[in-house]
């Protein structure tokens, strides 16, 4: 990642999310979910061309780097999704987020994701502001190169 492509602190994130409609911080979770499952499919395929077609040491080496650093952005999502989680429920709403098991092909593969529930809703069920529903695509789009990205 780049220095000017940083993610904010969990301190100033945690400030951020204060000011978003209950919505955007559900939409927020399942974007860090999402994330999450993405990061964790790359370790796996890393972890795979390791052990069958990794020969050089340093590659090894290299690619268990890459891994390690995944596995520390994933933690820093976790911390995020706890941050959600308090947000909710400082805001007097229920967090409830089960984990729905979904069997899903993955570039031809079987494997099992899980997704979140929030609130009762799953993916991209959750609870959407009426404003978003009225407004027109163009507006909407406009709207979202707007603000603030966390």
């Amino acid at each position: 990642m780049s220095e000017e492509a940083q993610p904010i602190a969990l301190e100033a994130f945690a400030e951020a999310i204060k000011e978003l409609p209950l919505s955007a911080v559900y939409a927020k979770v399942s974007e860090i979910r999402n994330s999450i499952a993405h990061l964790r499919r790359s370790n796996s395929e890393l972890r795979a061309f390791i052990d069958e077609t990794c020969e050089s040491e340093s590659d090894k080496r290299e690619l268990e780097g890459y891994i390690a650093e995944n596995e520390g952005v994933i933690a820093t999502m976790n911390d995020r999704i706890r941050l959600l989680k308090t947000e909710t429920e400082n805001r007097g709403e229920r967090w409830i987020e089960e984990e729905i098991e979904a069997d899903t092909k993955v570039d031809g593969d079987e494997t099992s994701t899980s997704q979140p529930v929030i609130n009762g809703t799953a993916g991209d069920e959750r609870p959407r502001a009426h404003e978003d529903a009225t407004r027109r695509p163009e507006d909407r789009q406009a709207n979202e190169e707007e603000g603030v990205y966390l």
